[in-house]
């Protein structure tokens, strides 16, 4: 919490945010030499997290989101069976509970974790499972977000996400039809049960997969009754936040290309659309050149309900406390950060 604000995370993804610390447990509980995937040239030293972090996390003078996805390599080279998921969103959630958050949605692609031969349903049974015994024993409680991928040879995939959504939370697979298994209590705030699926997401290269391309995918989320978020304006214009607003999302990933266009602004702030703004990514990733220009406070004196989120904790060196320390820095004031916190809270899938 922060002073009596419940403190949410909207946007954090699973393989950008695991410590490196749980990067080495994993490595070592699957036998993998984390020099082979590194391409190590010191063999002596034992691997500490200082050698491994250059691999994990950018630079401050990262030059621009391709140099920002490599860091994803090792991580999804090791969450590849239940097991490490299981890890994975669990070290997360301490992660997450030691920095004083209350509430977080943390997002991932099922359809990146079937290397080794798991499935889909495995792998989101898998980190539901690990979110599930988590949130039984700890105050900060997780949900969860199945990301859809942006690409061109991965439709059936991307539906398949969604249906299995769909299944996890309503209750339609046999197997879970009678019980509460998949649902967890979160008092923060709402004080409701709630599915620990939360919805979904579209996520991925932006620019070279136009977010026009996955319609279907959403009407399908709308037939089956998901909430979703869509990654929009990011890596293009407002035009891309237009169309995911078009398919029915309550929620835009980092939007910060809707301060292009007024009109926009002005659609947001007036239909209550959550904006998920994550500015050390969006400086990281070059799409905005300091945090003096990032739209976020901008967006709140047009009235949008934009919220603050670290995106990935561990490529960007950051975290949710530090995202607010930065914006402080560069002028937000008490009254805008209790704004940004209360639509944190407000904004739920």
């Amino acid at each position: 919490m922060i002073g009596d604000q419940y403190l949410c995370e909207l946007h954090l993804h699973l393989d950008g945010s695991l410590p490196a610390e749980t990067i080495k447990y994993l490595a070592e509980q699957e036998d993998i030499s984390l020099d082979s995937l590194i391409a190590s040239e010191n063999k002596t030293e034992p691997m500490s997290t200082e050698i491994l972090k250059p691999y994990l996390s950018v630079s401050a003078d990262c030059r621009d989101l391709n140099e920002y996805l490599t860091k994803f390599q090792i991580p999804l080279k090791l969450l590849q069976t239940e097991d490490a998921i299981y890890d994975a969103v669990k070290a997360v959630g301490h992660a997450e509970e030691e920095l004083g958050v209350d509430y977080v949605e943390l997002r991932f692609a099922p359809q990146l974790h079937l290397e080794k031969g798991l499935s889909q349903r495995q792998v989101i049974e898998a980190a539901a499972d690990s979110a599930v015994y988590f949130n039984a024993d700890h105050s900060t409680k997780i949900r969860l977000i199945l990301c859809c991928m942006r690409g061109a040879e991965n439709h059936e995939a991307n539906l398949e996400t969604v249906r299995l959504a769909a299944e996890f939370m309503h209750e339609k697979h046999d197997e879970y039809a009678d019980s509460a298994y998949k649902k967890v209590f979160v008092p923060s705030a709402k004080g409701r049960t709630l599915p620990v699926i939360a919805g979904i997401d579209l996520a991925g290269a932006e620019a070279l997969y136009p977010t026009e391309n996955f319609a279907d995918l959403f009407l399908l989320a709308r037939e089956l009754d998901i909430p979703f978020t869509i990654h929009a304006g990011e890596a293009a214009g407002p035009d891309s936040i237009w169309t995911a607003l078009n398919f029915g999302a309550r929620r835009i990933g980092h939007g910060i290309a809707a301060i292009q266009d007024d009109k926009l602004m002005r659609y947001l702030a007036d239909n209550d659309i959550i904006v998920e703004c994550c500015p050390t990514s969006n400086l990281n990733t070059r799409a905005v050149d300091s945090i003096t220009e990032h739209p976020v406070r901008e967006f709140l004196k047009h009235g949008i309900k934009v919220t603050i989120s670290s995106d990935n904790t561990t490529v960007s060196n950051t975290n949710i406390l530090h995202e607010f320390e930065l914006l402080e820095d560069a002028g937000l004031t008490a009254g805008e950060k209790d704004q940004l916190i209360k639509n944190a809270t407000d904004g739920w899938l």
